[in-house]
């Protein structure tokens, strides 16, 4: 699913800087190295792309955006201050690879496959190496526990097999370490993601330990995807799913408050992880955490997303929506919301390849429940004209309200979206009952649909 927040920020934060222009930064301290970025397209591709490399948070070096020369080599230069996350975008494609002053030249590769550009490979990179190989020991550890989501983790034997799970893990990171053993993955981000031994006891005790980890609070953790494993797989498994006491994150956020770097990427990265664990009651103490604490509430950005999703949000009153249809006509939201039982707000861009996915299958549903009440109201995001056309003659059923978004995309801003496809059920009080993401939406309209 395309994020819609990362398309932006990549799409528009970028500097782009010509290949024979751009000049590496000046050092200006010690802390501060350089990396070599050298690259080759491997095959003849007839088709010629733009290749963006950045830091992943951006916080020291400017992208620098290159076309590959009559030879396909391409290069790139950087002063940094912090190990950690690199992007390369090739179009709509990130990828992410591992640097370190331990290494200073990365040596990229692009290949090419029906003329379509692949993704970028790092070669000869012990860094880069050892990085995909943490990263597939967190994916796998989410993966084992999957098969414990609805289970009773106060259970000893559930608990054994759990707490099993997470000390196999660890012997393969510390394995992993032990291979890699000069890399940042080993002395940085293993030790920091190990927990004690006394921590397996119970899953009280490893509630209570979990995030007394210094990880929190030192920013350079946040150049990495740990901080965010950490902190999805305890929305997802190891917190109680009767638990709506917010301490454990009121805690957090406190610790990571006394370094204004790290509060400002952990209160982005606890928005995003809430959202999508579906938990409403985190969200709504976190939106009242940011209330009561505007001192603390460093990231402006997810103050901006927390404030537009206390209006938006399941329970919250609908916002209302005006924008023209196909054939110029105003159409507003609170029209369909106040003629009908239910109205389904389906908000999408006519090219994501997710959206003419998804859309269809709500054609079956709307058959089968338009004439017991239900509308469906789609919002697209500002595109060209014939597209969106092409979308609806295509992708959507007669009788649906199809409008187009203005310059600004302000309706997405209204229902604080940040995927797409996303949708919003609405009631005939004008009451918010669900959202939604592509992947739950067919499921969870035919749970609030079924009784009419």
């Amino acid at each position: 699913m395309k994020n819609l927040l990362l398309f932006l920020l990549l799409a528009i934060g970028p500097i782009a800087l010509s290949q024979t222009k751009s000049k590496p930064k000046s050092k200006t301290a010690d802390s501060k190295f350089n990396i070599q970025i050298q690259g080759l397209v491997l095959d003849n591709c007839s088709k010629k792309s733009d290749i963006a490399f950045g830091e992943f948070h951006g916080s020291d070096a400017e992208v620098q955006k290159m076309n590959p020369n009559a030879k396909g080599e391409f290069t790139a230069s950087y002063w940094l201050k912090e190990p950690g996350l690199f992007f390369y975008r090739i179009g709509s494609v990130t990828q992410y690879f591992l640097i370190s002053p331990r290494e200073k030249i990365y040596k990229i590769g692009l290949s090419c496959n029906k003329n379509a550009l692949e993704p970028l490979q790092v070669f000869n990179s012990t860094e880069n190496k050892a990085y995909q190989e943490f990263v597939y020991l967190n994916t796998s550890l989410t993966a084992d526990l999957e098969n414990y989501r609805d289970k009773n983790l106060k259970d000893t034997l559930v608990f054994k097999e759990f707490s099993g799970k997470l000390r196999d893990y660890q012997k393969k990171s510390a394995a992993l370490a032990k291979k890699y053993t000069n890399s940042y993955v080993a002395n940085r981000l293993v030790s920091a993601d190990r927990l004690s031994e006394v921590d397996f006891s119970s899953i009280q005790k490893l509630r209570e330990s979990y995030f007394k980890r210094p990880v929190f609070a030192d920013q350079k953790f946040y150049n990495t995807m740990l901080p965010s494993y950490l902190l999805e797989n305890y929305l997802n498994f190891i917190i109680d799913k009767n638990d709506n006491s917010f301490a454990a994150f009121e805690s957090l956020l406190n610790v990571a408050s006394k370094n204004p770097a790290a509060a400002q990427r952990f209160q982005d990265l606890l928005y995003e992880a809430i959202n999508k664990s579906k938990r409403q009651d985190l969200m709504r103490s976190y939106i009242y955490w940011a209330k009561a604490h505007p001192d603390k509430m460093l990231n402006e950005m997810t103050k901006f997303k927390l404030e537009g999703l206390s209006k938006s949000m399941v329970d919250a009153q609908f916002i209302n929506i005006t924008l023209k249809d196909t054939l110029g006509n105003t159409r507003e939201l609170k029209d369909a919301v106040t003629t009908s039982k239910y109205t389904l707000v389906a908000i999408y861009n006519p090219d994501c390849s997710h959206c003419i996915e998804t859309l269809p299958k709500l054609i079956p549903i709307w058959e089968k429940y338009q004439s017991k009440g239900l509308k469906i109201y789609t919002v697209a995001a500002k595109n060209d004209n014939t597209l969106w056309l092409e979308f609806i003659k295509k992708h959507t059923a007669p009788g649906w309200i199809n409008v187009m978004e203005d310059q600004t995309n302000s309706s997405f801003g209204k229902y604080s979206i940040t995927s797409l496809p996303s949708f919003v059920l609405i009631d005939t009080q004008g009451k918010i009952v669900a959202r939604m993401v592509a992947n739950e939406v067919v499921a969870e309209l035919q749970k609030w649909l079924s009784p009419l």
